[in-house]
């Protein structure tokens, strides 16, 4: 199943903060960043569990991570990602001269690739040679 016409925020969590404590290559951290957060109704629509690897794809990339679902809103065809390398494969880097990307507003897709491999930040990191 997929979504489309969604619109990708991204920004910092209390999660990310605390993992992030235990380093940028640990587990825990890939479990509190390379999600992408759904509102509950959005996320009926994709016909999956919590857990389930998604694909998100945008104008400047794609992603497999974890998805999710957002204890608030309702926020329908809002998605989020924390930021982080997970989030930097779907942003705009353009930074039209502020030295800072643009990580709100894309426009996203997202599909369900439930034999999908979530990479952790050292072997996503390593796509980009």
């Amino acid at each position: 199943m997929s979504l489309s016409n969604l619109i990708l925020l991204t920004g910092r969590t209390i999660n990310q903060g605390v993992a992030l404590e235990g380093g940028k290559t640990t587990r825990e951290n890939v479990r509190a960043a390379a999600i992408c957060t759904f509102d509950k109704e959005d996320f009926k629509k994709l016909d999956c569990l919590v857990g389930t690897p998604v694909k998100v794809t945008t104008d400047y990339g794609e992603v497999t991570v974890y998805s999710t679902i957002t204890e608030e809103g309702p926020h329908p065809g809002i998605i989020f990602i924390p930021m982080g390398p997970w989030a930097n494969m779907v942003v705009n880097p353009d930074t039209q001269s502020t030295g800072t990307p643009t990580y709100r507003g894309m426009k996203a897709q997202v599909e369900v690739v439930k034999d999908g491999k979530v990479l952790n930040a050292v072997e996503l990191i390593g796509q980009l040679k």
